[in-house]
């Protein structure tokens, strides 16, 4: 059987481990409500994205207009928007692809 003072220390480090666990809950409460704050705006920029959606056709049609009327007045743009119109395409496919329900199929469209 386990003398006296082997309980008593079995007490303690009890304890103590309850304690130090409790520490540990709240660090991880307070890391986590840090890294929530961070991140919020990504809520609020998804949320305005979404609120604006009935105007992205004549946002894109617009600068879809001033990028033509761009072309005409100078050729160094052209390179710099055909570099600009290429990465915008590529982030419009990946972005497609993260939207995708998980059964549906993810295509790229290039």
């Amino acid at each position: 059987m386990v003398g006296r003072t082997a309980r008593e220390q079995l007490r303690l480090r009890k304890q103590a481990l309850i304690l130090e666990s409790e520490a540990n809950r709240r660090r991880l409460e307070s890391e986590w409500q840090h890294l929530r704050a961070a991140t919020s705006w990504m809520g609020e920029a998804r949320r305005l994205g979404q609120k604006a959606r009935p105007w992205w056709p004549l946002v894109a049609s617009l600068a879809g207009f001033l990028a033509v009327r761009g072309f005409r007045k100078s050729s160094p743009l052209l390179n710099r928007t055909g570099s600009i119109l290429s990465l915008i395409t590529t982030a419009l496919s990946l972005w497609k692809q993260t939207r995708a329900k998980p059964g549906e199929e993810k295509s790229e469209a290039f």
